[in-house]
């Protein structure tokens, strides 16, 4: 009955601990020439960090015929935008902020997963010290361009 009373204490430590552990994440691609790759999220945050004096880092993860995937890290806020010809959907990795959309906003946190039509005007404020990171996904595939100023 002793060693419970100490046991059971500590066993709910470790559970907490585990569960509010942060979440590695790691993302996968095959190719051809090399089979399956692999690239964690903060090497990838690492390689493509936002620059002193910026407020938004881009980056191309991957380009496919119908889509094409981006990183996105953002320090301070975007500006209100839209893209005409794309659809996409935003995987919110690390950090919070606010997600502006149309005439709506939402808190969101890692995990969220936010799907904007194209035409829909929108921009994102982070709320973290940190940069937030996101996975941008548009189809079809992303050349830069289709950016719309909505100010």
């Amino acid at each position: 009955m002793r060693v419970m009373k100490t046991f059971l204490p500590f066993l709910a430590l470790c559970l907490f601990y585990g569960c509010a552990a942060p979440q590695k994440y790691a993302f996968y691609q095959y190719t051809e020439l090399e089979g399956v790759k692999s690239k964690t999220l903060d090497r990838l945050k690492w390689e493509n960090s936002v620059q002193p004096g910026e407020d938004i880092s881009k980056a191309l993860i991957l380009e496919m015929d119908n889509a094409s995937s981006h990183l996105i890290q953002i320090r301070g806020s975007e500006k209100r935008h839209s893209h005409d010809l794309h659809d996409l959907t935003v995987i919110l990795q690390s950090g919070r902020g606010r997600m502006f959309m149309g005439n709506s906003s939402v808190s969101v946190g890692p995990g969220a997963v936010i799907f904007i039509p194209r035409g829909l005007a929108h921009y994102f404020v982070n709320g973290s010290a940190e940069p937030a990171s996101a996975i941008a996904i548009y189809s079809p595939a992303f050349d830069g361009k289709d950016v719309v100023d909505r100010e």
